[in-house]
């Protein structure tokens, strides 16, 4: 078998280097199992002259997708006019997503007295839990990166001993 020497320069940067792939492929591999929030979409039905839901609280980037299933036009308007779909007609749709936390109250402006609200969640108003794509527990994953950490410590540890002692 053939020893990395500790007193040559090839050797310490051999094993700087393995250390390195060792560290960052044991990374890779944890990476994909790590919980990742998604942006989510959100459905809202137009018909009988209502939006349904009327409410609805979602995630910050979420999107919501109004249908409008009247046989009549309808549009989507925010409250403060800074979005809206103009004239949806039956079955066409209209989307937007909401950057940031707060209430957005929206209207049909051909039919005034339809109403919503988009609730869109922070951590004192946190929009309803959906699952995780991670394949393993948190601890699971908290373990996993701590032994990453000790190993790439330990190896750095014995480099720097094998290049004072050389």
């Amino acid at each position: 078998m053939h020893r990395i020497s500790g007193n040559s320069t090839t050797g310490h940067f051999a094993l700087t280097v393995l250390a390195l792939f060792f560290g960052l492929g044991t990374m890779l591999l944890v990476m994909p199992y790590l919980p990742v929030a998604e942006a989510a979409d959100h459905s809202v039905n137009i018909s009988n002259f209502a939006f349904s839901p009327n409410s609805i609280t979602i995630s910050p980037g979420d999107t919501v997708i109004w249908t409008n299933n009247d046989g009549t036009a309808h549009t989507v308007t925010g409250n403060n006019g800074s979005w809206g779909s103009g004239d949806l007609a039956n079955g066409q749709t209209y989307s937007h997503t909401f950057a940031t936390a707060g209430d957005f109250s929206y209207h049909c402006s051909i039919h005034t007295y339809m109403t919503g609200v988009i609730h869109v969640g922070t951590s004192s108003n946190p929009p309803p839990t959906t699952p995780s794509n991670s394949g393993l527990p948190t601890s699971t994953l908290i373990v996993i990166i701590v032994v990453i950490v000790a190993v790439v410590a330990i190896l750095a540890v014995v480099l720097m001993r094998r290049g004072k002692s050389g």
